[in-house]
């Protein structure tokens, strides 16, 4: 019964972790967006269909 409960602490924690990673990265691609002058409909539609995606991309155009 321990083993199963934290089992399923470790993965509730994964999932948070997850989601906190994805919703930063989307913030950040998104404020790399504006700071390059995309228009705020872009910015929404990027980060809000593929936040990691866009992050990847905003960071390989400033290398």
């Amino acid at each position: 019964m321990a083993t199963e409960e934290l089992a399923e602490t470790r993965g509730a924690s994964m999932n948070r972790l997850v989601l906190f990673a994805t919703i930063a990265s989307g913030i950040i691609a998104a404020y790399l967006m504006y700071k390059r002058g995309e228009s705020i409909g872009t910015i929404a539609k990027n980060t809000i269909t593929n936040p990691i995606g866009s992050l990847v991309t905003e960071v390989k155009n400033k290398v």
